[in-house]
């Protein structure tokens, strides 16, 4: 009998959850049923996806540790690592640039906080949040304070372990796991030899054998989709959602044009590449990053997409994409200036000064922003921070952040995997 492709099983998945998730929330909009009873079947729904991310997430610290030192001593020379590096942060930083240009000229124009009542959608987003049992969470100490420099100086505290153990437990603090392996790797180069040669078996092997564990954590994917699309459609809440729909349009519309027009466009001019058959190839990953939410998370399927059928050679894939997961977030860097603005145009809007410093803020607060739900709203309350908007206002949008999170974590790992193919034409 033929094995039913992954992507086949993932898109059976969301289709099973979208159909039950919204048939549960528009039932209890009708009275039909209890919302406190789509609530309970959303989050059944949900346990199933945290189990399959979790399943995931188990194997993101090893797996980054193995394929940025193997990725590191297959170059062969400080040079070569060098010259890798170089041009893998040259893409982040253009990408994430780009995508901040666009989100700030889509708000501008849709002006979807125009018109709108702040207080009213405050009482209204409170009221949903309560039902739903969430609140807002802060960032991280520090992170906050200072401005642009405070932010600088967070990332480099974050990016440096006082021990690596320990930064190996959550994937929270993977940018410290990154700078040691990336240190490690750099190390056995300059080393040499044997021994270069030696650690190079090591964790080209330990590589190997978590690409291997991925591929039967995968089994589990169409399950832990459908749960996490019910859990979504089922416990956002309608009625404030259709209050911020010019919102939620404008950021779709931001991200659509990133994915669909400045990515692919990029893609095409530098490599050649068809951008439709590079989305084929990644599709696994990228319904992934959409259903869970989580970059990170997403990581082992990106790297094998990338490798087994985009075919980006190992030894690129294995540095940029873990450090993409990380520090390369298009889709978070022009999702919190969109939220900004359009928060600051219900309470009288910024000028075009303030309106630059929400760009160069939203750049910093995204690099280094862990790649799990809803990280890029609390990096956004930094950015309102930066501008002197009431911190609170991240409850008008915090209802409705998931569907939003969804679709701008697809354009983090799209955005992650096209960086992978241009660095490698540029590579060979």
């Amino acid at each position: 009998m033929k094995k039913i492709p992954l992507h086949v099983q993932i898109f059976a998945g969301m289709g099973l959850g979208l159909v039950a998730g919204l048939s549960l929330n528009l039932m209890a909009e009708a009275g039909t049923i209890d919302r406190s009873l789509a609530l309970s079947v959303g989050r059944v729904g949900e346990w199933f996806g945290v189990v399959f991310l979790t399943l995931l997430s188990m194997i993101v610290v090893p797996l980054i540790v193995a394929s940025i030192i193997s990725s590191l001593t297959g170059v062969g020379s400080n040079q070569g690592v060098g010259r890798l590096g170089g041009r893998t942060v040259a893409y982040y930083l253009l990408t994430s640039l780009l995508a901040i240009t666009v989100g700030i000229i889509v708000v501008n124009i849709v002006q979807p906080g125009a018109g709108l009542d702040y207080n009213e959608l405050m009482a209204a987003a409170q009221g949903e949040l309560e039902t739903r049992g969430m609140q807002a969470k802060s960032p991280a100490p520090g992170a906050a304070e200072g401005g642009i420099t405070g932010i600088f100086a967070d990332i480099v505290l974050r990016m440096i372990p006082k021990n690596v153990v320990d930064s190996s437990r959550s994937n929270t603090t993977i940018l410290a796991v990154i700078f040691f392996s990336v240190l490690f790797g750099v190390s056995a180069v300059a080393k040499g030899g044997e021994t270069a040669k030696t650690v190079d078996g090591i964790f080209r092997s330990f590589y190997e054998v978590m690409i291997t564990m991925t591929n039967g954590i995968l089994h589990f994917a169409p399950i832990g989709i459908a749960g996490y699309v019910l859990f979504v459609t089922a416990t956002t809440g309608l009625q404030l959602a259709g209050a911020l729909a010019w919102y939620m349009l404008a950021v779709a519309l931001g991200l659509a044009f990133h994915a669909f027009v400045t990515l692919p466009l990029l893609l095409k001019v530098i490599t050649g590449r068809s951008p439709l058959t590079y989305a084929y190839d990644m599709r696994d990953a990228l319904l992934t990053a959409f259903s869970t939410a989580s970059s990170s998370g997403t990581l082992p399927l990106t790297i094998q997409c990338a490798t087994d059928k985009a075919k980006v050679p190992e030894r690129v894939a294995s540095f940029t994409l873990p450090l993409g997961a990380t520090v390369n977030m298009d889709g978070t860097a022009l999702y919190e200036v969109a939220a900004v603005l359009f928060i600051a145009q219900m309470l009288g809007d910024l000028t075009l000064m303030e309106q630059g410093v929400v760009a160069v803020t939203a750049l910093m607060a995204s690099v280094g922003a862990a790649g799990i739900p809803h990280a890029g709203t609390v990096m956004m309350v930094v950015v309102m921070q930066a501008v002197n908007l009431p911190t609170d206002a991240v409850l008008v949008i915090l209802a409705v952040d998931r569907v939003l999170d969804m679709a701008r974590t697809t354009v983090n790992v799209w955005s992650d995997s096209i960086g992978a193919a241009i660095i490698a034409h540029f590579e060979q």
